[in-house]
């Protein structure tokens, strides 16, 4: 009998929208027998970055090379954590891609070809909820991350081959503005300071990096789970080397200016 009328209660529960599949999924059991809501949530999802590039390695007196319109195709997965409760979360990104065309300048030469190169970076970010407006339709996050970024150079001028291997460790600082619009319809924008970062080009290591990174995504629920977004980013990072001719000894100053920016694709799971 006792089953019989746990079994017509949920019959009744379902029938009446009162039971949902994301409910259940966020429902547990506690210490005192009485189901509560669990403050984790969380997603995971793909991304697709097509993004343009330029950067340029040189000073008043000297160009060493630089590259415009380089062209690249990238595919990311990324994933969030939080703590509603606590206003806590922890996310990152990891992307993998290809540059495959685009101009490039060495050393006053104009290259007859710049060859396909890996593009690939790491970005882990944690941080805190500080504030909230308009009854939490809109909230303001700070961040503490770490960001690694390979972006190697190739290009060939006849039978002379021109290779730089290109990697930044850096330091981001920033804040997120999120919120709602409507129902099923949110929005996000990043904007991160690099307050340090370590560059190496081939041997050459910078003396200092600073730069200045944002992202923007505009989110709408197909269901209660599935999400898809558009949005844009931009990297902007300048580091400084000081180096020595190897002939006459006179100390010579390179300034690297790096650009990326492009449109993203998103498609993620919340749960």
């Amino acid at each position: 009998m006792q089953k019989l009328f746990w079994s017509l209660s949920a019959v009744i529960c379902l029938s009446a929208g009162i039971v949902t599949p994301s409910v259940a999924a966020d429902a547990y059991q506690g210490p005192d027998g009485i189901y509560q809501t669990s403050s984790l949530r969380g997603s995971i999802g793909l991304r697709y970055w097509y993004s343009r590039s330029k950067s340029d390695l040189d000073n008043a007196r000297y160009d060493i090379s630089s590259t415009a319109d380089v062209t690249s195709h990238t595919a990311e997965i990324v994933g969030t954590l939080e703590d509603v409760t606590e206003g806590t979360f922890f996310r990152g990104y990891v992307g993998l891609g290809r540059n495959v065309d685009g101009s490039t300048d060495f050393v006053g030469l104009d290259m007859d070809n710049t060859s396909q190169t890996t593009l690939s970076y790491v970005v882990l970010d944690g941080g805190w909820q500080f504030a909230q407006f308009a009854n939490n339709q809109v909230r303001l996050k700070g961040f503490l991350g770490y960001q690694y970024l390979s972006d190697d150079l190739k290009a060939s001028y006849r039978s002379v081959t021109v290779e730089q291997s290109r990697d930044w460790h850096a330091i981001r600082l920033g804040m997120t503005a999120e919120g709602d619009i409507g129902e099923r319809t949110g929005w996000s924008v990043d904007v991160a300071g690099v307050p340090w970062s370590y560059n190496q080009i081939e041997t050459w290591e910078s003396d200092w990096t600073y730069g200045l990174e944002a992202d923007a995504m505009l989110n709408v629920d197909l269901t209660q789970n599935w999400k898809l977004g558009v949005g844009g980013r931009y990297w902007w990072l300048h580091s400084n080397f000081d180096r020595r001719n190897s002939i006459t000894n006179e100390k010579v100053v390179l300034d690297q200016n790096y650009h990326r920016y492009g449109l993203l694709l998103e498609t993620k799971y919340a749960f």
